[in-house]
């Protein structure tokens, strides 16, 4: 079966097919007896991602969102099969969903509203209501913990209005589980990537509508590295701390200078690309790119008179499989990666530059999923995520074999926004820098309590009847 990777939500049809969304590729269908993906939706221009397809009944049209990273410029859209257009129902909207009541429910942060909604005509009608206003959700991504079972019940995660406007704040974190904060204003943020000396944060947020910023913690100042908004993700340091490097979606890879001046530059054009990791000497970056099966490159790259160049890419390792977040050891020598060839994803190592052969060995690092692999410094630890937790595993090289011992558990939770690039490693590598939701510096209670309202269905047609 085909396995895409980085979809976000996924709607089965009548001919046992699956539209699913994500990863900036617009709407998919793919075969759920396998096969080879199609385009239903293609992406438009300066549009967000297409995230929680849902088809509707009778399975002439398909409800998705357009996540721009900002809530107020979210929206929910509705495409027709039929005449191949699509519209927009709301603006300010996020993860829609129809139900049998008649009704469009969506999320703004913390609050679930309802609109009448005709699933023939595909228009909305009357006005919105408010029908919860405690759902839990993630600042960082705009997703809500919120479903629906059987034909009227209602689940979700409470959350509280306070905690879910004030957003994320960023934390360090040690071994020990102590924190201490490093920005406290809160937002929005995602991307942390730390410099290579550890004094400055290259981030994204979503003020200013999703551009690359860098902060100073000794100054507690941040300088903006882009305008205008867009999707930017995956920021990642070059080597002397002087410039970033970041995706720009469907365009490729740019690079600026950290220190604000200047405007950002094209590195590399063509697929959506996720940089990742440079040899120490700023010579190679590690990337992939984020295709059907995303596989990672390495490629060459010369500075002079601060204009970066780009060489010719070379494909690190070629498979049927999903490889992602490519990470060069310190002396250069292995590069760390996550795939999911095992059926799940798990970390693994293979030699640097790889074989002429192409046969060279490959170490498996996690034994119960893992990603974001990070190095330290030290030439003797690598340390990735394993759900809500950071695993350490201490290695030694001999000759040209990977020794790993087994993985331990380093920071027991790590209590922030849930994603890979929502904590990075300090250069002593006795610490990370991490996302946390704004309150208290220890972070949010454990939250494994979930409400059920029953005849929830009844509820919105006394608040939101049709034709209102």
């Amino acid at each position: 079966m085909t396995l895409l990777s980085g979809t976000i939500g996924g709607s089965w049809d009548a001919d046992d097919n699956i539209i699913v969304g994500g990863m900036n590729r617009g709407l998919l269908r793919v075969p759920a007896s396998g096969g080879a993906p199609t385009t239903v939706l293609e992406r438009a221009s300066g549009a967000g991602e297409y995230v929680f397809p849902q088809i509707l009944p009778g399975g002439k049209a398909v409800l998705f969102s357009d996540r721009t990273r900002d809530a107020n410029t979210n929206s929910i859209e509705v495409f027709s099969f039929a005449d191949r257009r699509n519209k927009t129902l709301v603006r300010g909207g996020y993860s829609g969903r129809y139900l049998p009541s008649g009704h469009l429910v969506y999320a703004n942060k913390g609050t679930l509203f309802a609109i009448p909604f005709d699933v023939d005509k595909l228009e909305t009608r009357g006005t919105a209501v408010p029908v919860l206003d405690d759902v839990a959700y993630n600042p960082g991504t705009g997703g809500v913990d919120v479903d629906f079972a059987g034909t009227s019940t209602l689940v979700y995660r409470r959350g509280t209005p306070a905690a879910g406007a004030t957003g994320l704040s960023i934390q360090w974190l040690d071994g020990t589980g102590k924190k201490e904060a490093l920005r406290a204003k809160p937002a929005a943020y995602r991307g942390l990537r730390l410099s290579p000396d550890g004094q400055r944060l290259a981030l994204l947020t979503s003020e200013g509508g999703g551009d690359v910023w860098v902060y100073d913690p000794q100054r507690d100042a941040m300088t903006r590295l882009t305008f205008g908004g867009g999707l930017y993700s995956f920021p990642v340091w070059s080597p002397d701390g002087r410039y970033v490097f970041f995706a720009a979606p469907g365009k490729g890879i740019y690079w600026t200078r950290a220190d604000g001046a200047g405007q950002p530059q094209l590195l590399t054009q063509g697929n959506p690309q996720g940089p990742s990791s440079f040899t120490l000497d700023g010579k190679r970056l590690a990337y992939f790119e984020a295709l059907e099966h995303p596989q990672i490159w390495t490629l060459p790259l010369e500075e002079q008179g601060g204009r970066w160049k780009a060489g010719k890419p070379a494909q690190f390792l070629q498979s049927h499989f999903v490889n992602v977040n490519p990470a060069f050891s310190p002396d250069g020598h292995w590069l760390a990666y996550m795939s999911n060839e095992s059926g799940n994803g798990e970390v693994y190592v293979r030699a640097f530059p790889p074989p002429a052969s192409g046969q060279g060995g490959q170490w498996q690092i996690s034994n119960s999923g893992g990603t974001g692999p990070r190095w330290s410094r030290n030439g003797r630890e690598l340390i990735y995520q394993a759900g809500d937790q950071l695993m350490k595993v201490s290695y030694s090289v001999k000759g040209d074999s990977f020794l790993a011992e087994k993985p331990r558990v380093w920071i027991q939770k790590l209590g922030g926004a849930g994603l890979q690039t929502g904590w990075d490693l300090a250069p002593d590598g006795k610490r990370v820098v991490v996302l946390t939701p704004a309150g208290t510096p220890e972070g949010p209670k454990a939250e494994h309590e979930v409400t059920f309202l029953l005849n929830f269905f009844d509820e919105l047609r006394r608040r939101a009847p049709a034709g209102k």
